[in-house]
């Protein structure tokens, strides 16, 4: 035990600056650990809140897609039924459904070129591929509906594309 103590007392500075080096490595470890927890804690709260404002972008622009889908559709089936109205009736040959053509509601709805004579039908392939005869007013109703479809399309891309920048 006796050379225990003459290496204690001889190397004791040695030892006090180890232990000195030791205490400020440990302590320098927490105050470290404690900074990075601190970090770590910040960016998980700030990505927390970007997570939380991109849902909820994403959910009001899928309300604002919804909006306008609706309000494009609702508009869409209003001209559509006064499109419907304005064309001729086929029961009655020459009048019109509508006794307030004149009006200027309508005028939202794109006017058909002229009709060629509704008689004078020409045999065209249909969906199923049979032959069937279809006739110039079916062709005009079909155009204009075409049309009516076309233009609340260009309006509801238009709407989508200004939701979403």
């Amino acid at each position: 035990m006796n050379w225990l103590n003459r290496f204690l007392l001889a190397n004791w500075s040695w030892l006090m600056d180890g232990m000195l080096l030791l205490m400020a490595l440990i302590i320098g470890m927490q105050i470290g650990e404690s900074h990075v927890q601190k970090e770590w804690n910040a960016e998980k709260s700030k990505n927390e809140q970007i997570t939380a404002k991109l849902e909820q972008h994403v959910e009001d622009v899928k309300l604002m897609q919804t909006q306008i889908n609706q309000e494009i559709t609702n508009d869409f089936l209003k001209k559509s039924k006064l499109l419907a109205d304005r064309l001729p009736d086929p029961r009655v040959v020459g009048v019109c459904n509508v006794p307030s053509a004149g009006n200027g509601r309508v005028s939202a709805v794109p006017d058909g070129a002229n009709r060629a004579d509704a008689t004078s039908s020409i045999p065209l392939p249909n969906a199923q591929g049979n032959v069937g005869e279809v006739s110039c007013l079916q062709l005009s109703r079909d155009a204009a509906q075409t049309t009516l479809m076309l233009v609340e399309f260009q309006r509801w891309y238009q709407k989508q594309a200004s939701v979403d920048p």
